[in-house]
């Protein structure tokens, strides 16, 4: 009975904690949940110990969470002598305003690891992977492959990188679509670029920026669509229909396009949009 109480004691403090982080209240009674000498491990962070060190780590996780709560009601706890484990799912919003997990590649599984002296955390052991958005791609994809020295493995990657591209670009995932490129490009969209200022070639990841800058400006979507995407190693094509409105002549433009990327460790290296740049030419009078 003793040991019991002792238990629930312990697990209601751990509870406690995660009440506190997802409600932001880092109180005193939140720095009185551990003992002056505590240690807190949490990967890529390191190591830091003392009440100071939970303070410093919980600013850490402040400069990219912008909020953070975790599914306390489903959590499985394991306790042993003056251990609490906890095994739970967590969710919550990036700064940058994406949400997480994406439930494809992360799943915002995590376990913390409890050490007790009486009923204060002398120790604090999180193991949870700190790419909660899934933007780590080519370690993913290096866990997940034997090899990274055969053509399935840069097939995968190559239909990792194009999904994501489109995700972001139909609204469907949040990220910087520019950020899936690499620094040098070789980019092309042939067209007059004196009366449409997005077309052209780009060499750079910031110049890739500025045309989704330049074409949000001058075009007006009514109408993207994919009939099919192949993909072979580190090539792949994909090809449909659009309707686009060009804000400057008032004037919807149609044409099927077919676009060219290659993908090189991770990034977009080669991105080719080919449409009937003629027509559009002429129709825009």
């Amino acid at each position: 009975m003793e040991n019991s109480d002792v238990f629930e004691r312990r697990k209601k403090k751990v509870k406690n904690y995660f009440e506190k982080v997802d409600n932001g209240k880092f109180d005193v009674d939140y720095y009185n949940l551990f003992t002056e000498d505590t240690e807190l491990y949490f990967p890529k962070f390191g190591f830091s110990h003392g009440k100071e060190g939970i303070r410093q780590f919980g600013e850490t996780m402040a400069g990219f969470l912008k909020n953070i709560s975790h599914d306390i009601e489903t959590f499985n706890y394991i306790v042993s002598e003056n251990y609490v484990v906890i095994e739970g799912t967590e969710k919550g919003t990036l700064q940058s305003g994406k949400e997480w997990p994406d439930h494809t590649i992360a799943f915002g599984k995590f376990c913390s690891v409890f050490e007790f002296e009486k009923d204060l955390i002398k120790r604090m052991h999180i193991y949870v992977d700190p790419d909660v958005a899934s933007e780590d791609i080519d370690k993913i994809l290096l866990l997940n492959k034997e090899t990274n020295k055969n053509h399935q493995f840069y097939t995968n990657q190559t239909e990792m990188i194009i999904k994501m591209f489109y995700d972001i670009q139909f609204g469907k995932k949040e990220g910087n679509i520019a950020e899936l490129f690499a620094d040098t490009v070789d980019w092309d969209l042939p067209g007059n670029k004196e009366k449409f200022p997005w077309t052209g070639k780009r060499h750079t990841k910031n110049e890739v920026a500025a045309f989704f800058q330049e074409l949000s400006k001058n075009v007006e979507s009514k109408k993207f669509e994919i009939d099919f995407i192949s993909v072979n190693g580190q090539n792949a094509t994909a090809a449909g229909r659009l309707s686009s409105k060009i804000l400057k002549y008032d004037k919807v433009f149609d044409t099927e396009f077919v676009v060219i990327f290659k993908v090189m460790n991770g990034k977009i290296v080669k991105y080719h949009f080919l449409e009937d740049s003629y027509k559009l030419n002429e129709e825009m009078q």
